[in-house]
């Protein structure tokens, strides 16, 4: 108990000690003031939350923690009007007459006052009198003893709002800890001394850090002395995509992707932030999402032919040893796609398949497409550089299209490349180690240039260890249906068309075509007869517009022509005498063809000779 009180000593015990500020914890925080103001006031004092049950108290209410207030208290009033109540002798008070405690009460005053949070109240705080003493020196100051009570009441409420936001900055603190430990790339942060403050798992691993990981308050620059993000403190400069390098405390070198960035507080360097990714992996990655959905095989090339499943046949086994490929044939015949299949049917499947047509850029950028440049070598050139082809596709697959047109001077390069594994990018001082596999392709004869001195017979070898020679469609007539039907079924989704295929005329039509495009031209035909599709099927007339009646064929030599003449026409003979026999409708053909024992696709190249 202590004696009469007075502004000033309500003023003395507002200055909260220090303990009770920096609690955490709401039920502490909650007890602790009600033990400073039973002190300070020399009555017992008790808090119960908006349930009405006791969170915090002194004396006799030390033990009832967790427990209701009796039904029917004023601490309901309280609480449901958001108002102060003071009640004088409690067991005789109209205000208690619904109180179900009211006949064990021993109180001879009672004050309560909400805790307001916002304009909720979220709880109660009262002090209670046990004796004539206490209730008579309430008495005599009872506004300041009121005023007092609803300064605790919002100080309750502030300590209850401070523990919920440290709960969502909590929260939010462990959901940036799980992002910075689960994301890919390493992160690095930073004071404004460039001392780390946190480093995380990947990081670690991308430095090579395990058997000596780094702790806050180390020196970026004693671990990483070129580091990106020295520079972007020094300069107060941010930098995005930068590539540079690191030597591992083994020795090796390793080259990062990274970008780097300053924190700012009015104006002030407070700290820097990098992020950073194995550039390699970064490449991998990136061509691995460019070809997802877009995976050329085997089995997307169409085709059922005896001379198409050989060459399938040779590719695929080709394809899981690491020797150079030539792929040759005419225009048309699918030596990309095949490139593809074999790079997806390779150990080089996850890594980058990278193609470069060597007649579609200019011959100026071609050395620097192929083999990067460095920062400042030409007009024009990225202050950064730029890595070439042959580093895009380091650990995968280089696809040079159309290689018979490439320069003279680039072929002396490109085989340094290709024996040594080695490229140097233009205005590069120090070659870098490349394992790429090289898949050419042609539609030119090669041998043919050599003679002429147009290729390298050294290049030639280097890159012709394993040729592939892709048939063309006039030596395999019996895909050229099936090629149809695939391209009808594709361009009539795409136009969003109901086109069934092709009259037998128009199949006709186009067994007896020679098919100089190949495959290529032949998809072209149906593209444009389907965009003029009227009807459900493809008659001659649609497409005759874009192909000549029979096919061109090729000069036959005065010294064999009378012979050859003569056998063709009598297998012409043959085949249209079997047709009339079968009454020359839609089957005739089949039928004549199994009545000759040949296919159907010889048939039509026997009708369609001259």
């Amino acid at each position: 108990m202590i004696g009469n009180i007075n502004t000033d000593n309500f003023s003395s015990i507002g200055a909260v000690p220090e303990p009770i500020l920096g609690l955490t914890s709401p039920a502490q925080s909650m007890q602790q003031i009600a033990d400073a103001v039973a002190a300070a006031m020399g009555v017992d004092v008790t808090v119960a939350n908006d349930s009405l049950l006791r969170v915090a108290g002194t004396g006799p209410f030390a033990k009832t923690r967790g427990e209701k207030v009796p039904q029917g208290c004023v601490f309901e009033r309280a609480l449901h009007r958001v108002e102060t109540v003071i009640v004088e002798d409690p067991r005789r008070a109209s205000l208690c007459t619904e109180c179900h405690g009211r006949n064990r009460c021993r109180e001879t005053l009672g004050m309560c006052t909400p805790i307001i949070i916002g304009s909720k109240a979220v709880g109660i705080l009262a002090i209670i009198a046990f004796t004539p003493e206490q209730r008579d020196r309430i008495r005599t100051s009872l506004p300041s003893y009121i005023a007092f009570l609803e300064k605790m009441a919002e100080l309750i409420a502030t300590k209850i709002t401070e523990h919920k936001l440290m709960l969502v900055l909590e929260s939010r603190n462990r959901e940036l800890e799980a992002v910075l430990h689960h994301i890919h790339q390493g992160v690095i942060c930073v004071d404004s001394s460039c001392r780390i403050r946190q480093m995380n798992a990947r990081a670690t691993e991308l430095l090579r850090l395990q058997a000596n990981i780094p702790r806050p308050g180390d020196d970026l620059e004693s671990i990483w002395p070129d580091c990106l993000l020295l520079k972007c403190m020094e300069n107060r400069e941010s930098y995005t995509n930068a590539s540079e390098t690191y030597r591992t405390p083994q020795g090796k070198q390793v080259r990062f992707l990274s970008s780097a960035s300053i924190l700012l507080l009015t104006n002030k360097v407070i700290g820097g932030v990098l992020t950073f990714s194995d550039l390699e992996s970064t490449h991998k990655d990136t061509f691995r999402a460019i070809e997802h959905g877009t995976a050329f095989t085997f089995d997307d090339i169409i085709g059922t032919s005896d001379a198409i499943a050989q060459v399938k046949q040779q590719a695929l086994t080709a394809a899981k040893y690491d020797s150079n490929i030539l792929l040759t044939g005419e225009t048309g015949t699918g030596k990309e796609l095949f490139a593809r299949a074999i790079h997806n049917a390779s150990p080089r499947r996850d890594y980058p398949f990278v193609a470069i047509n060597c007649t579609a850029i200019p011959e100026s950028l071609l050395e620097s497409e192929l083999f990067g440049y460095e920062a400042g070598s030409f007009t024009g050139a990225s202050k950064n550089g730029k890595p070439g082809k042959f580093e895009f596709a380091n650990h995968g697959t280089l696809f040079l299209d159309e290689i018979g047109d490439m320069p003279l001077f680039l072929q002396a390069k490109l085989l340094r490349a290709t024996q040594n594994m080695e490229i140097t990018r233009v205005g590069g001082l120090y070659p870098k180690r490349i394992d790429a596999r090289i898949i050419s392709a042609t539609n030119q004869d090669l041998k043919e240039h050599m003679r002429t001195h147009r290729f390298r017979d050294d290049l030639y070898y280097r890159l012709c260890v394993v040729p592939i020679n892709l048939p063309p469609l006039r030596q395999r007539p019996d895909d050229i249906p099936v090629l149809a039907d695939y391209f009808i079924t594709r361009y009539a989704h795409q136009f969003d068309k109901v086109v069934r295929g092709l009259t037998d005329d128009a199949l006709d039509l186009l067994m007896t075509y020679d098919w100089p495009g190949n495959a290529r031209e032949l998809e072209n035909v149906i593209e444009y007869a389907v965009n003029f599709a009227t009807d459900e099927w493809l008659t001659v007339e649609k497409l005759r517009h874009r192909i000549p009646a029979c096919s061109s064929g090729k000069p036959q030599s005065i010294s064999t022509r009378n012979l050859r003449t003569a056998v063709r026409s009598f297998q012409k003979q043959l085949v249209k005498e079997a047709i009339e026999r079968h009454g020359r409708d839609p089957a005739a053909k089949e039928l004549a063809a199994q009545e000759l024992v040949i296919s159907r696709a010889t048939l039509y190249r026997i009708l369609s000779q001259d």
